[in-house]
């Protein structure tokens, strides 16, 4: 007679649970901070920016003052993400939330040279000197978590279509994404805002 086969356990989908107080207490330490008024608007944009797009971290350490001038001159503000600078080599859109805006037109004021906008190695180091525990999981906030964070606001929020693939560059390696699927700009911008555009970190 066989023995009844015992149940596989389910874990948890994800250790990581990445929620906007985890954010909002980044921006707050930075803000609190004894960093200098450029480096906090740096770091500050930094942060906003890879929460409200789902960049990879990487990504977002290789664009430059150039890409950010001609994405908030542009309307709607959409960034082009150069192939080479994307994980998978997918060049891509990713809309810019309105509330980054002010920070980004100070970094790139008066500057349109190819020098990266972001001080990511600096903003790394300043987080692993001042750890940000997360709030519903064990463990510090890293720059690679705002993924997470943005992958799991936007199943809370509905904001689950292509769209949101595209912009991420995230499972969008098939036949049909290669052949068949077309984003324009101004489309992308407008489904993002359509879910977005009322997520804030800062109190009203």
């Amino acid at each position: 007679m066989a023995l009844p086969k015992s149940r596989r356990e389910i874990k948890l989908l994800t250790q990581r649970i990445i929620v906007d107080q985890d954010v909002r207490n980044a921006l707050t330490e930075i803000d609190k901070s004894t960093l200098s008024k450029i480096k906090k608007t740096n770091y500050t944009a930094l942060l906003l920016f890879l929460a409200y797009s789902g960049q990879r971290a990487m990504t977002a350490a290789q664009l430059t003052i150039e890409q950010f001038s001609r994405a908030i001159n542009t309307n709607p503000p959409v960034l082009t993400v150069e192939a080479h600078q994307d994980k998978i080599r997918m060049a891509h859109y990713v809309p810019l939330h309105p509330n980054i805006i002010p920070n980004l037109a100070s970094l790139v004021k008066n500057r349109s040279d190819s020098s990266p906008i972001f001080e990511y190695a600096g903003l790394m180091r300043w987080l692993r000197k001042n750890p940000i525990r997360l709030q519903r999981t064990e463990g510090r906030l890293q720059l690679k978590d705002l993924r997470k964070y943005f992958e799991q606001k936007s199943d809370e929020i509905g904001f689950s279509d292509a769209n949101k693939n595209f912009f991420m560059s995230h499972g969008v390696s098939s036949i049909n994404w290669q052949s068949y699927k077309q984003f324009l700009p101004e489309n992308v911008f407008r489904k993002y805002i359509e879910y977005w555009e009322d997520v804030s970190f800062y109190d009203e």
